[in-house]
């Protein structure tokens, strides 16, 4: 056999003969990889520029690149890590037996090699075939007909390529490091060392419950949509760390004062369970903490993602009591003044000069200014942070014509402007019978999130809505600072197909040329129908969707990947243990009922965390979700827990299944 031919044969051999280890491994470098390239694939669509309603789903898949890219450098790190753990004594033979570090490193390279045409081409082959697939659902997430093309991106080849052939590179220099620094009896004495007994490492324990709780208090306390999206990655971060103290340290320090209480610990079914769990804690704390927080961001991901799509179509019928809006914003002091009558008898010309006509629904003025809430009112906010929310005052009467509901009763609330002209912090109060109002009131906007979180409040009448505008008038102006526009806003029924309304708002725009004149003063006027709004709408939700589900997916086959490879790990340790323990006298049921035991608390202990942090972070999420136009509390609970039992049941599933590799090895 010749020299250079022995190389291959023996990568090749290598990973048929470990392909316990390597095929799981294998396929989820190449999951990975067609994740990579079909989500690039998406983003650098050429039909996007043209397809408006498609921009932000580009946005949203160049998100889920960086995501998916950062994701798989820790994940294939960690998992190379963990398959040449299982070959130390392997490596070391070959060692021992005459081969050269040299040579072992021209053997480890052609397995890298053939890893990347496995993974890496078998990844790209599998996304060009399932990119058509994963498009076609995409659409129709989206609610759309038309849908792009297949083509083939070849960017996305050259991107996917570059990164998962890079972390391959990077994986074999940290294998040939690892193997460079040690002798081959340091490699089999590491392969066969047993385990030391964990030691408390109580800083690491109060410093992991600090973390804990420092998250779970945010989640709890944070009051108002804008200041739980400042906070939100702070909190995350907090219970990240939090999680690998928990399972690292907390855990160990509570398994110990446990066997520190002889009556507890000095019992037959408790001494092995304790002792194995404490044992198992600090081997496997890193990977168990993966896969809790592996957990939460898919619970957190799919419920979210999933509560909010499925109120898109609730939330258009709120946002759009009729299928067309107009929206317009005045200056209650320019002359000539505004008139609202005149502006509905143009609109009508208007649309009777297409051949349309419209039946009026609703409409009303308010006018939005950002404030804080303080002491039995509001404060006005001319440099808005994460207290703020986007207050909006109509009149009672307006209220009542929008809602068909008579407003909260009136009581005085008083509202703080900073005094025109003040440098010193000196504020303006006006006090007004007014209340606030429970739930959204129909609003056009744009369909992207808000940056701070509607409150709407009803005040007594147009007098005291016009007092409260002088007074925000003079504040911003005495900060030079244009004053915030009266809004003007109302809804229509249009006798129009859909095509027509989607094309309505351009034409409607572009006859409003005589209502400068003929309507009086206004800065900026605006018209939105609902069809062309759901387009935008479901673009949004349904992008937001399709991330959080594929990201799920993806983060499910990572998350099973470690839980086999955990439960191979134990089966190999266990063993050994299994056989001595019945070599001492234990009877073999017993040792069976205390290993399948400790092994159940540990493998669901962190799905069990996972739905602690889940429990904390769901007032943040639903303060979140507002954002994007959601109040419905009860449809996300429903959400999440429904994503909690199908998720626990894949868990279960996974478990069951790893469990009888499990068993086949220790037998």
């Amino acid at each position: 056999m010749r020299k250079s031919g022995l190389y291959p044969r023996l990568a090749l051999s290598n990973l048929v003969r470990n392909r316990q280890f390597y095929l799981p491994y294998l396929l989820a470098l190449a999951g990975t990889a067609a994740a990579f390239y079909i989500v690039t694939a998406l983003a650098g669509t050429p039909d996007l520029p043209v397809m408006t309603r498609y921009v932000y789903l580009s946005m949203f898949m160049t998100i889920g690149t960086v995501v998916i890219a950062l994701f798989a450098v820790i994940f294939l790190l960690y998992t190379n890590s963990f398959l040449m753990k299982r070959r130390r004594r392997e490596l070391a033979l070959y060692n021992i037996l005459g081969m050269g570090k040299a040579h072992i490193a021209r053997m480890l390279g052609m397995e890298t090699v053939f890893a990347a045409v496995a993974g890496v081409g078998g990844g790209l082959l599998l996304g060009l075939l399932l990119q058509k697939l994963v498009t076609l659902l995409l659409c129709r997430i989206m609610g759309s007909d038309a849908c792009f093309g297949f083509y083939v991106s070849w960017s996305g080849i050259r991107m996917t390529a570059a990164l998962f052939c890079a972390i391959l590179l990077a994986s074999l220099l940290l294998n040939l490091l690892r193997i460079g620094r040690r002798s081959p009896m340091e490699l089999l004495r590491e392969g066969s060392a047993g385990e030391r007994e964990p030691k408390t490492n109580l800083p690491a324990a109060i410093g992991g419950a600090l973390c804990l709780a420092g998250g779970y208090a945010v989640a709890l306390f944070a009051r108002t949509a804008s200041s739980a999206f400042l906070l939100y990655f702070p909190a995350v971060l907090l219970v990240i760390l939090g999680t690998y103290a928990l399972f690292s340290a907390v855990s160990i320090a509570v398994l110990r004062a446990l066997r520190k209480n002889k009556r507890f610990y000095y019992q037959t079914r408790h001494f092995i369970g304790l002792s194995g769990m404490l044992y198992r804690m600090r081997r496997n704390a890193v990977g168990l903490a993966n896969i809790c927080i592996l957990s939460t961001m898919v619970l957190v991901m799919v419920s979210g993602t999933l509560s909010l799509y499925l109120s898109s179509r609730r939330t258009l019928e709120t946002q759009f009591p009729g299928n067309t809006a107009v929206r317009l914003q005045y200056s209650p002091e320019k002359e000539p003044p505004f008139d609202s009558a005149a502006l509905e008898r143009g609109l009508q010309n208007a649309l009777g000069g297409q051949g349309l006509s419209a039946e009026p629904v609703s409409a009303c003025r308010y006018l939005s200014v950002t404030a804080a809430r303080t002491d039995g009112g509001f404060t006005l906010r001319l440099k808005p942070d994460g207290s703020c929310v986007d207050l909006c005052l109509m009149t009672a009467a307006d209220y009542a014509a929008v809602t068909g509901q008579k407003p909260e009763t009136l009581a005085p609330l008083t509202l703080r402007f900073p005094a025109a002209g003040s440098d010193d912090g000196t504020q303006t109060e006006v006090t007004v019978h007014a209340a606030e109002q429970q739930g959204a009131l129909p609003a056009v906007g744009s369909a992207f999130m808000r940056s701070v979180q509607p409150v709407w409040v009803t005040v007594e009448n147009e007098a005291a809505l016009q007092t409260l505008w002088d007074a925000q008038a003079a504040a911003n102006r005495a900060a030079d600072r244009y004053p915030e526009a009266m809004i003007w806003q109302a809804f229509l029924n249009t006798d129009a197909d859909e095509d027509t309304l989607r094309a309505l708002p351009d034409r409607l725009e572009q006859a409003m040329d005589w209502a400068q004149t003929d309507c009086g003063s206004w800065e900026r006027f605006t018209v939105e129908t609902k069809p062309s709004f759901t387009a935008d709408y479901f673009s949004i939700n349904g992008g937001f969707f399709f991330l959080g589900l594929f990201l799920g997916l993806l983060f499910i086959m990572v998350a099973v990947l470690i839980i086999y490879y955990k439960q191979i790990s134990e089966g190999y340790e266990d063993r050994e243990r299994y056989r001595i323990m019945q070599e001492v006298g234990l009877e073999p049921q017993m040792v069976r009922q205390s290993i399948n035991s400790q092994v159940l608390v540990v493998f669901f202990a962190p799905l069990l965390v996972a739905a602690v942090h889940v429990a904390f972070d769901y007032r943040l999420m639903l303060q979140l979700l507002t954002l994007f136009g959601l109040h419905e509390a009860r449809l996300t609970l429903w959400c999440t827990t429904g994503v909690f039992l199908a998720f626990a049941a894949v868990y279960a599933l996974v478990f069951a299944l790893t469990a009888r590799t499990y068993a086949r090895i220790i037998k």
